[in-house]
């Protein structure tokens, strides 16, 4: 069955990754740009995961940076928060330099400790390419 993404927010553009980025000094992997050019933001398959949308939408990537990694320092700077769980659990991209890069992890809303979750973007969705979404 293919993995369906519904409920995105409007469209965004290049630049706009680009103002999130250079914000919050980071960049964002390829596949993941590519995700949210294509949807920015949207509820996942049966609704258990919901991805969060930049510059539009009530659940911003920005406010989450912004809230978990700057204000409450519970997520390291190396894991991108792109996404939650319908219990409130965090979905991570590892954005570090060495062999974790594009993997994601997991942080649990009790733990805040990072719990491997799958090896690529593509192997979360269970897809080749972002382009199969």
């Amino acid at each position: 069955m293919k993995t369906e993404i519904t409920e995105s927010e409007n469209s965004i553009t290049l630049a706009d990754i680009q103002n999130v980025e250079t914000e919050f000094n980071f960049t964002m992997p390829e596949n993941l740009k590519k995700l949210y050019l294509k949807y920015n933001g949207g509820v996942v398959g049966d609704g258990y995961y919901e991805i969060n949308s930049i510059k539009y939408g009530q659940v911003k990537i920005e406010d989450t940076i912004d809230s978990l990694q700057i204000t409450e320092k519970h997520i390291p700077r190396e894991y991108l928060p792109f996404a939650s769980t319908a219990v409130g659990h965090i979905l991570c991209i590892y954005i570090g330099n060495d062999s974790k890069k594009g993997q994601i992890y997991l942080f649990r809303y009790d733990e805040m400790e990072p719990t491997f979750y799958s090896k690529t973007l593509e192997e979360f969705f269970k897809i080749n390419s972002i382009d199969d979404l």
